[in-house]
């Protein structure tokens, strides 16, 4: 999969708070079965064997102040079901940027939320996180709350910490972190290694059953 950080889709906001800002195209089954082609072809690459149910994707965001957060990142967003979520309660004077590597996921991404006024999508690799974000004009502690939908423990280690190093740099000191999984409470020590405070929300509600680990205060 290449790796770039050039903008796939790029939309100013209006300034005016909008209700809710819907797909241009919802989920399709043909999406699904592209994210069970990608997983056999590239296995842990690939951090799940379908898309996120809707319930793991609003789980996924339940910590996020929308009224008052001005930009918020998404990791890894697939084929779009926590974009989705994202883009239904975002607030016009926010700054959303949604990530993911794969060109075929992020072609799915640019056709689903075309119309969506005030969010970006960046083909690009978590890695570079740190010079994506600065190439966005985002200052340092200028993120409230990263959204992840990668099976982030099972990064190359240079990968995860650069990822990590990024993350403490741009978040804000009373921002969040959030990470859904399929091993519900496996890498809890694992987060509680990079962050003060972990939770783990369980959602039963997806294929397989999973749950979400909410961080603050990474150390």
């Amino acid at each position: 999969m290449k790796e770039s950080n050039s903008i796939v889709n790029n939309y100013r906001s209006s300034g005016k708070p909008q209700a809710q800002a819907l797909p241009v195209e919802p989920a399709k089954i043909t999406h699904n079965l592209l994210f069970l082609q990608k997983f056999f072809r590239h296995g842990t690459r690939i951090a799940s064997v379908w898309p996120s149910s809707r319930f793991m994707a609003r789980a996924s965001i339940s910590h996020a102040d929308f009224s008052s957060a001005r930009c918020i990142v998404e990791l890894g967003a697939g084929t779009g079901p926590i974009t989705s979520e994202i883009v239904k309660r975002l607030d016009a004077r926010t700054q959303f940027l949604a990530l993911e590597r794969d060109p075929d996921f992020v072609q799915v991404l640019h056709n689903r939320f075309s119309a969506s006024a005030n969010m970006r999508i960046l083909q690009a690799d978590v890695g570079h996180l740190d010079s994506i974000l600065s190439d966005q004009g985002i200052a340092p502690h200028g993120v409230d709350c990263f959204v992840s939908g990668l099976g982030t423990a099972s990064l190359p280690e240079s990968v995860r910490n650069a990822m990590f190093g990024a993350v403490k740099k741009y978040l804000r000191p009373d921002g969040f972190f959030s990470n859904i999984t399929e091993v519900p409470l496996y890498y809890l020590n694992f987060y509680k290694s990079i962050f003060e405070h972990v939770s783990f929300q369980f959602v039963a509600l997806n294929m397989p059953p999973g749950g979400v680990y909410h961080c603050r205060g990474i150390r």
